[in-house]
């Protein structure tokens, strides 16, 4: 799709226009600018840089104070799965002696299925 423009009819005219000296006085206008933003008024440099000490210094102990509250509220590891196993045992105690059957029976069927996959897996990898 390729077409042809005629960008002669459209002139060379820019259709903004900047106030007379405005890019003479720019330079002094920017510096101006920069003078009175680079410091808070009545700030000495040493203020400020107790400020952004005292701040990183709160914010180190906000993180360490984050981590050990972390660390309480997450499970310790080898009670965590001594809990999760006895938790499944007393429920699995829990149901008929049907229901029991029906899931070991699930569980070996699982296990040869497993077992025979692997086997395929193994086979087809020599």
């Amino acid at each position: 799709m390729e077409q042809n423009y005629d960008f002669s009819h459209i002139g060379k005219q820019m259709p903004y226009t900047v106030p007379d000296g405005f890019f003479d006085e720019l330079e002094e206008n920017v510096m101006k600018e920069l003078k009175e933003s680079s410091a808070p008024a009545g700030e000495s440099r040493k203020a400020r840089i107790v400020r952004m000490t005292v701040r990183a210094v709160i914010a180190v102990a906000a993180c360490i104070a984050l981590l050990f509250i972390v660390k309480k509220a997450l499970p310790q590891g080898s009670d965590a799965t001594t809990d999760d196993f006895e938790n499944v045992e007393l429920a699995f105690n829990n149901l008929s002696t049907d229901d029991q059957d029906y899931l070991l029976e699930v569980y070996q069927e699982e296990q040869f299925l497993d077992n025979y996959l692997n086997e395929l897996d193994n086979d087809e990898s020599i």
